[in-house]
């Protein structure tokens, strides 16, 4: 992916950080679908603060 976005003529930190976006978009989609799977946004929110 980094050689595809450098040959098109993008600047090497630019490129770099199009994938860290992307990734990190990622990541919250997969936060967010996880959230749903346990049971929504509260029982989440308390097994990250420990109260759950």
């Amino acid at each position: 992916m980094y050689s595809q976005l450098c040959r098109y003529g993008w600047r090497p930190l630019e490129a770099v950080g199009h994938i860290a976006f992307g990734l990190a978009l990622l990541g919250l989609g997969l936060a967010c679908a996880g959230a749903d799977l346990l049971g929504g946004w509260e029982q989440a929110a308390r097994l990250l603060t420990g109260a759950g």
